[in-house]
């Protein structure tokens, strides 16, 4: 070999192994970060379990924006209000997109409202969810809400055991009522068991270390399925949410060919569904993640407002004084209630502060090269708003890790006195921000709001006693479930109603909002 061979030979092993020690390093102006490794960047130190607590500690260490790598990937966290403002909304236009999931893909192959890329087709998506989740459109769902929440008062009534069950129960069928017209009257029903269980494994699918980092590292897509575990487990998903949608799919079809619709939305799609460019695949899909998003979070929201209530003995009586001072014994709360009820109102946001059921948020992707806060995040850069970490800002909340809607009430973003709370928002940070905060804020508002004000007005709540030993069965709002969604576990507490007064009036009240389940199957 001629000594050019060589030295063209050495320049090119040269030029490798220098591309190769990039790959996995910081580039230039990113914000600051953990040290990196060449190739796999930051992934040996990317948490597994309970991420949100790791992200959360990066921020005290690194600042409120901090960059992670991923193989050649760049992740951004933001861990501020004022910061998740800059990037989310005054660069939205940049920022809407969300990065790509090949396992999702799979699944939903481009149909789906939630991961789905920005772009006209998912405006479209947007524009037809607005239809069933206006505020306009809410408030004339408001009469099946209450209905709704007055069959789980009821049902608490009679099996105060199964509290967990009966707010799964209330979430899940007004979701299938509003978008199938079907109405699942008890916690027991076969298809609200299916539905968590098709929620917990699709979960699973973005459970961060539950897989191989594909998305990092997309030729691990091209192993062999019989080594991988993964390609088949998407497979099974699908053929499973396909199974179980469909059922609702062609009960619409029957309802509109026999002339006895219900008035639900998919009955609307499938009537209008040309209008949005859509197929009846599109249409199967977009439905389906209205309802996979919608029944475990509000679910999710109240069961930590009960966990929160039995942390909290002289919060819930302070809330239940002032329940009483402005509705008395001789009604149940109305929505209309919340306005004069500051007190529940700062229970409800700092319950949403405390406990966020996305704590590091549905991530978003660059499409153009930004600045944020002076750091430059690159066009195809992944973006996690840390909502945790913004609820746990030291320069904007005193005392974070405690529970305490008070301070709600002294300012009316919960902020210590003097705090910049520039980003800081009447809308709490659990809905998203910029033109990816979700589309059923108000649905899922007014949920949490009807059902707060009557678990308040209604029970009191204790902790249970194990009938063999007579000591407190524990109980915690850290007890959670490792998912991709921060979920308490299955918890035991004693909930007896206040008076026998107020059980009349719950059976009362029962009865006459059943007509409004009339119309379903």
């Amino acid at each position: 070999m001629t000594s050019l061979s060589l030295g063209t030979l050495a320049l090119f092993v040269f030029w490798i192994l220098n591309r190769l020690r990039k790959i996995g390093s910081r580039q230039q102006g990113l914000p600051p970060g953990p040290p990196t490794l060449p190739l796999i960047g930051n992934l040996h130190l990317f948490p597994t379990t309970r991420a949100h607590l790791k992200f959360t500690e990066w921020a005290a260490t690194y600042g409120n924006i901090y960059s992670v790598k991923i193989g050649s990937q760049t992740a951004v966290f933001i861990s501020s209000a004022k910061c998740a403002r800059e990037c989310f909304e005054l660069n939205s236009a940049t920022t809407s997109d969300r990065p790509e999931m090949h396992m999702l893909n799979l699944v939903y192959q481009g149909n789906e409202m939630i991961m789905g890329r920005y772009g006209p087709y998912w405006k479209n998506l947007r524009r037809a969810a607005h239809h069933l989740l206006s505020k306009d459109a809410c408030n004339t769902h408001l009469a099946l809400q209450r209905a709704g929440a007055n069959l789980m008062m009821n049902a608490i009534l009679e099996s105060p055991q199964n509290i967990y069950d009966h707010i799964q129960r209330y979430a899940t069928s007004l979701v299938l009522e509003l978008v199938f017209g079907v109405h699942c009257p008890t916690y027991d029903d076969p298809l609200i068991k299916e539905h968590y269980e098709i929620e917990r494994q699709t979960e699973l699918l973005i459970k961060p270390g539950e897989h191989p980092p594909i998305d990092a590292f997309p030729i691990l897509r091209y192993i062999p399925e019989r080594w991988t575990r993964w390609r088949s487990m998407c497979r099974d998903i699908r053929n499973r949410q396909r199974k179980y949608f469909l059922n609702f799919v062609d009960r619409c079809l029957d309802r509109i060919a026999n002339e006895k619709k219900t008035g639900c939305f998919m009955e609307y799609l499938l009537e209008n569904g040309g209008e949005y460019g859509f197929n009846r695949e599109n249409t199967l899909y977009f439905a389906l993640s209205l309802v996979l998003a919608g029944g475990d979070t509000t679910a999710t929201y109240l069961q930590f407002f009960v966990l929160c209530m039995l942390e909290n003995p002289e919060i819930l009586a302070k809330a239940q004084r002032e329940i009483d001072d402005v509705i008395g014994n001789d009604r149940v709360p109305e929505l209309k209630d919340l306005e004069n009820l500051p007190y529940v109102r700062a229970i409800i946001n700092e319950v949403h502060r405390y406990r966020p059921i996305a704590p590091t948020s549905i991530p978003h992707y660059t499409i153009a090269d930004i600045k944020v806060a002076g750091y430059l995040i690159p066009k195809g850069t992944t973006i996690f708003m840390n909502i945790w970490g913004i609820g746990r800002d030291p320069e904007l909340y005193e005392d974070p890790d405690r529970f305490w809607p008070e301070r709600f009430v002294n300012s009316e973003f919960g902020t210590k006195p003097g705090a910049d709370t520039t980003g800081c928002r009447e809308t709490p940070f659990s809905f998203g921000s910029g033109r990816r905060i979700c589309p059923g804020v108000h649905l899922a508002s007014n949920s949490i709001a009807i059902n707060v004000m009557n678990v308040l007005w209604a029970f009191e709540i204790n902790p249970s006693k194990d009938p063999d030993t007579g000591l407190q069965v524990p109980f915690s709002t850290n007890d959670t479930i490792d998912g991709a969604l921060l979920s308490p576990n299955r918890f035991a507490c004693d909930i007896r109603p206040r008076s026998s007064a107020k059980v009349d009036l719950i059976k009362r009240e029962l009865e006459l909002s059943r007509p409004s389940f009339d119309r379903f199957t």
